[in-house]
């Protein structure tokens, strides 16, 4: 008798198991989920919403400070900035160039409506360069309906990684900028110091030409009124420096100089050729082919660059 309770009462036990996992299996059925233990795929609703969860986009913003710490410091001579070195904020691709700035104003005390953001692009030589500001209607725009807008028109964007330079605005930067406006900016060479250095930005004119900016050029510089100057563009690294004397007689749309591109200017080379490394076309130079045989190594420039001293960096 004994027996027999124990199998109707291990009988009445797996009854009652499996109205249990049936009532779950119902349960779960009506809340669209799965038993535990169990695995069911996943819906396309489920995968759709999963796809539409924003993304996180790593924007890094180069401001002009970034420029005079690294040009001409640890090794950094050539283009605009390393974009290792700078500050990267974390925006949802279903952000708005708007937000970023509020986060800017707040990571860097500038106020909105003294930014003016603009994209850098990277050239087919290589070179990394701002192309264009961003309007108004592009700032109210996601960063996902402004990646697709600029991907028309630009070998850009690595949705991963975008690279802006922040323009702080003051009461003589220029409102509404034309097609006919060029962002330039501006290395100083000196050959008694063999150094060069970032200087700042100038906005020029197509149509103008380099002599009409070179009272602001000695200004910047704190050379006199009447300095005899050189000016030079720099236009690439890779594979060989590319650093051209500017005729300044002729204008920028004439010379090919615009949006992004750099200006190197210094005194005349005519009273300095008792320097090893006269023009900044000749410092150039050597700079790369002492990049070409120590790669991996920063040096640090001595006055005779033929025993540059060599300086690890960890």
């Amino acid at each position: 008798g004994r027996k027999k309770n124990a199998g109707s009462t291990q009988k009445e036990a797996a009854n009652l198991h499996g109205d249990c996992i049936r009532r779950r299996c119902c349960l779960a059925q009506l809340r669209g989920g799965a038993v535990s233990g169990e695995r069911s795929p996943a819906s396309p609703s489920r995968r759709s919403a999963a796809a539409m969860q924003p993304r996180n986009i790593s924007i890094k913003v180069a401001r002009e400070e970034d420029m005079s710490s690294q040009i001409g410091n640890d090794g950094f001579y050539f283009d605009l900035v390393d974009f290792d070195r700078v500050k990267a904020f974390q925006i949802a691709d279903n952000m708005t160039m708007s937000r970023l700035k509020m986060e800017i104003a707040v990571e860097f005390s500038i106020p909105v409506q003294c930014q003016r953001l603009w994209l850098f692009c990277k050239r087919q030589n290589g070179t990394w360069r701002p192309v264009k500001p961003f309007s108004t209607e592009e700032n109210n725009l996601s960063m996902t309906s402004l990646g697709r807008l600029l991907s028309r028109t630009f070998l850009f964007l690595n949705p991963d990684g975008v690279k802006l330079f922040l323009e702080v605005l003051n009461d003589s930067s220029p409102k509404n900028l034309s097609n006919n406006d060029g962002l330039v900016f501006l290395k100083l060479y000196d050959p008694e110091q063999t150094q060069i250095r970032y200087i700042g930005m100038v906005f020029v004119k197509a149509s103008s030409r380099p002599s009409d900016i070179l009272p602001k050029l000695r200004s910047l510089a704190g050379f006199c009124a009447d300095e005899e100057m050189e000016l030079y563009e720099e236009i690439k690294f890779e594979p060989s420096a590319m650093c051209d004397a500017i005729d300044a007689n002729i204008t920028f749309s004439e010379s090919q100089i615009g949006q992004g591109d750099i200006i190197c200017y210094q005194k005349s080379s005519k009273s300095l050729s008792h320097h090893a490394y006269p023009s900044v076309q000749i410092f150039f130079n050597r700079i790369h082919d002492l990049k070409a045989v120590v790669p991996v190594l920063y040096f640090s420039i001595s006055e005779d660059l033929n025993s540059s001293s060599l300086l690890l960096v960890a």
